[in-house]
């Protein structure tokens, strides 16, 4: 077309743009300067549109060639010309469409592109060439999209990559070759693809891959190969893909699982591998890939086992799918060890006649489907029944996992499994056995109740003990305990040698008459607390009871006949303590004790003598009054006797309210 030609069209476009119209069949949005034709009979691309427009669809329509009428839209972004009749696109001719950014002729007719059929389209991002007849894919094809990010070439005739193929595409990030008839990849045909993030080779003729052929490809995340009639994979075929997380190997021709092959792909986390022909599932099938989350295999219609341990080394699974492999009978009990996050699990329309369940942690499971497996309903899975009465009712649109209907026995064939009772499936000696151990649990916890009580009702007296020991019991329960003491102490050493004692400790320890005494010869000194004498076969102290009266002797011989070497002597009989004469016990004792004992025994009660002053009497309600000799001896002197002038009081021991003592108020008064 001449120069002058091309001006004249512009200029008529412009007039034209005017009074644009909208053909039949079209939606035209001036605002948003989109037009829509679908399913319309267009054969040509209509040249009265807005000449503003930014997108334009043309799709389902009769158009089979892109004429010149296109350069009359320079502002388009997108241009959809798919699912028409395009046989062939002229070179150069969307060399005015600089701003256009997607280009759809997919599903149309075109058998040959060049080197010059995308000129111009320098800020091209999507390039959707799909579904033509497209055989060959030529060097340096697509150099002219310097910023082309996704480029459709599947479902074409493509049998062979040139080595240069996609020399120019470093920004590309998804590529397309899936369902053509590729039977080798170049080894250095993918190489410029340096950002290549996912690559789509499935339904190919690829019966091998050169080793090295994805080498260069760091930053791919998905690889997809399904369909393409591999029979074997080595270690070197996926050299190179250290950051792949998503691969496809279904519908292949694997014999066995590629354990060792797939193990140096360690980020890989969404793994499809069904639709082969291996047989078994073995123990660890997918060592090293530890990240592994999400495995699909399904159609493998040679599969029969899956054993224990099958993803044992793969303890991040989440979702599992294992359907529609019709030789599958039965799952081994710990073929789903050692899942801890496992969430949603699949094992529709396969042969599976029972579920173990041991099998997964089925309360745990946010989905799972059993649905299509010809179930035989008996008692071993009841556990199941009891299971899906609890399922919530799956949402509108999802499959219902209660819909799990029952192949066997022919009685109940046909029969959802959520609607059987127990003793439909059989299960009348389970609850017999349920409802023993129940009875067997009672009597037992029963029996180990009573044990327990006769326990402690043996040791009550120990516990007892024991807590009044720690402190438990309170300051009233260990008052009456020093009371119990007591009243066995009163009856092991008997009345008189009990009450004798206490008196006289209360007497030495508490009177103030007897702390400071005034030595009749001048000085003072405290007396000494009174010596217990003990008969000679522990038989107890011996004590004196009744009135003992302190007489003084001025008898010098005496003074001297027994002084010690120092002041040992003590007062005795002061209040009924057997004296020690002259430091040495059972000397000069009266023959008096022997008489009050008797007295005591025989209750005599006597009326209390009336004691002159200067004398200490103690009355007893049980014992009569009785003389007792006693001397004081102080620096080996022996003193007896108190002056008569001397004043006395009596003393008034609460503890003891039947003793009274009278004593002198002031004996240092001679």
């Amino acid at each position: 077309m001449s120069r002058q030609a091309v001006v004249g069209l512009l200029v008529l476009a412009t007039a034209v743009g005017a009074v644009s119209y909208c053909p039949n069949r079209c939606v035209c949005d001036d605002e948003k300067l989109h037009v829509t034709c679908g399913e319309g009979e267009l054969d040509v691309l209509p040249i009265a549109l807005n000449p503003s427009i930014g997108r334009l669809v043309i799709k389902f329509n009769r158009i089979k060639s892109i004429d010149s009428s296109i350069q009359f839209y320079t502002e388009l972004t997108m241009l959809d010309l798919s699912y028409n009749h395009l046989l062939s696109i002229p070179e150069r001719i969307f060399m005015y469409q600089k701003k256009l950014l997607q280009l759809h002729l997919n599903n149309n007719k075109l058998g040959a592109v060049t080197n010059r059929t995308f000129g111009g389209l320098d800020e091209l991002r999507v390039l959707n060439l799909r579904g033509n007849f497209i055989d060959e894919i030529g060097s340096e094809l697509f150099k002219a999209l310097p910023k082309l990010e996704e480029l459709n070439l599947g479902q074409n005739r493509i049998a062979t990559l040139h080595a240069s193929a996609f020399d120019g595409l470093a920004n590309l990030r998804v590529l397309y070759l899936d369902d053509n008839s590729i039977s080798t990849i170049p080894t250095l045909s993918l190489a410029p693809l340096k950002g290549l993030a996912e690559l789509y080779l499935g339904t190919n003729s690829l019966f091998r891959v050169l080793p090295g052929a994805f080498e260069g490809l760091a930053q791919l995340r998905r690889l997809d190969i399904h369909g393409s009639m591999l029979v074997n994979i080595t270690s070197d075929t996926f050299r190179g893909l250290e950051n792949i997380r998503s691969l496809d190997l279904s519908d292949n021709h694997l014999l066995k699982v590629p354990t060792v092959q797939l193990s140096g792909l360690k980020r890989l986390e969404e793994l499809t591998i069904g639709q082969n022909d291996f047989e078994t599932i073995p123990e660890g099938a997918f060592f090293g890939l530890s990240n592994l989350k999400s495995i699909d295999i399904s159609g493998a219609l040679n599969l029969r086992q899956v054993q224990s341990g099958a993803f044992s080394a793969n303890p991040n699974l989440e979702s599992i799918t294992i359907a529609s492999n019709k030789e599958l009978l039965e799952l081994d009990e710990g073929a789903f060890a050692g899942l801890p996050h496992i969430r949603t699990v699949s094992l529709r329309d396969n042969k599976i006649a029972t579920f173990h369940e041991e099998l997964l942690p089925w309360k745990h499971l946010v989905e799972f489907d059993l649905t299509e497996n010809p179930l035989v309903c008996d008692c071993n899975v009841l556990w199941l029944r009891n299971l899906l009465e609890r399922q919530r009712p799956a949402s509108e649109g999802q499959e219902d996992p209660a819909q799990l209907v029952c192949s066997g026995p022919d009685r109940l064939h046909g029969e959802l499994l959520r609607d059987l009772t127990p003793d439909l499936l059989g299960c009348q000696h389970l609850q017999s056995k349920e409802r023993a151990i129940f009875g067997a649990i009672i009597v037992a916890s029963a029996a180990s109740v009573t044990t327990l009580v006769l326990i402690v009702y043996r040791l009550r007296h120990r516990i007892l003990d024991t807590l009044r020991r720690l402190g438990w019991g309170g300051s009233n329960k260990r008052a009456t305990l020093h009371e119990e003491k007591d009243v066995e102490v009163q009856k092991s050493l008997g009345e008189v040698e009990y009450h004798q004692p206490h008196c006289n400790i209360y007497t030495y320890n508490y009177h103030p008459a007897y702390r400071n005494y005034q030595h009749p010869f001048g000085g003072q000194y405290t007396l000494p607390y009174p010596h217990y004498q003990s008969h000679g076969n522990g038989g107890g102290p011996t004590v004196s009871s009744g009135a003992a009266t302190l007489q003084q002797h001025h008898a010098p011989h005496a003074h001297h006949a027994q002084q010690p070497s120092g002041p040992s002597s003590i007062v005795a009989g002061v209040a009924g303590v057997a004296p020690v004469y002259g430091g040495h016990p059972h000397q000069q004792q009266p023959q008096v004790q022997q008489q009050q004992l008797h007295h005591h025994h025989h209750h005599q009660q006597p009326p209390l003598p009336q004691t002159p002053k200067g004398t200490l009497s103690t009355s007893s309600s049980t014992t009569s009054s009785s003389t007792s000799s006693s001397a004081l001896s102080s620096s080996g002197s022996t003193v007896s006797g108190v002056s008569a002038q001397t004043q006395s009081s009596t003393i008034y021991s609460p503890q003891y309210a039947h003793h009274i003592y009278e004593v002198p108020k002031n004996v240092s008064d001679t």
